[in-house]
């Protein structure tokens, strides 16, 4: 049965290559390592967006190795029912449960594949193309959202763009420099 998997695995890997050379083909679902920002390519040829509008409760932590404690991804705080949206174009590749929590992950054309979990709805079915913002699900009252490239996890802060800029004066209204507090500046 192994065998059989492994040899299935490797056909469709291939059969992807020959079907489209742009897309990298992906290795076997497994634990994974995780991939510190040193190591990730600092550019990726997607615009990520975030999946869903809520707090970030839980950043990623990498695990030191395969099997031990940290985070994989970023854990939100979003409203029960807010619906959660591509973070870009892509096919998806698994909608369904995995031990009564529901899954969508999606394979994009830069051969990222982004992972939305403890949805408490799903909208599409496996194989679909989804556009980036298209609606995927629906959160509960948790959500979980990952990056992997080929068995490795990344710091998904590393590819999503938030398309929000914050501008700050550089001086209080007092005068002091707000960087001053940081040991910068006069």
């Amino acid at each position: 049965m192994l065998w059989g998997l492994r040899i299935g695995w490797a056909t469709m890997a291939g059969l992807a290559l020959v079907a489209n050379p742009a897309v990298p083909a992906q290795t076997p679902p497994s634990e994974g390592v995780s991939v510190s920002q040193a190591e990730a390519p600092e550019e990726y040829p997607e615009e990520y967006l975030p999946p869903v509008d809520a707090e970030v409760v839980d950043h990623f932590r990498p695990p030191a190795h395969v099997g031990a404690p940290g985070n994989r991804g970023l854990e939100y705080d979003p409203e029960p029912g807010q619906p959660v949206w591509a973070s870009a174009e892509g096919e998806v590749v698994f909608a369904g449960s995995v031990a009564y929590n529901r899954f969508v992950t999606v394979l994009h054309r830069d051969g990222l594949r982004t992972a939305y979990g403890y949805l408490g709805w799903i909208a599409v079915a496996e194989g679909d193309w989804v556009e980036t913002g298209q609606l995927l699900g629906t959160a509960s009252e948790r959500f979980f959202f990952s990056v992997r490239a080929g068995d490795a996890y990344l710091d998904p802060n590393l590819v999503l763009t938030t398309g929000h800029v914050r501008l700050v004066p550089h001086r209080d209204p007092d005068g002091r420099s707000r960087l001053s507090a940081y040991g910068k500046g006069a």
